[in-house]
């Protein structure tokens, strides 16, 4: 469970640092802490997906 997702939060601090994946918890209402508990599902990787647009625009 939740894998990828908290890959993203890795992802956006890579990008942007803490501010990036706060900015990304933001977003999608998920906390870092709380990403490998939320499952996989399709629908919350769109959630990611589209907020990792967002701060990629931002943060590049």
């Amino acid at each position: 469970m939740g894998q990828k997702l908290k890959q993203y939060f890795e992802k956006a601090k890579e990008i942007g640092g803490f501010k990036a994946a706060g900015k990304l918890a933001l977003l999608t209402k998920i906390p870092s802490m709380y990403a490998e508990e939320t499952p996989d599902s399709p629908e919350m990787i769109e959630k990611f997906e589209k907020a990792m647009e967002q701060i990629r625009k931002e943060f590049y």
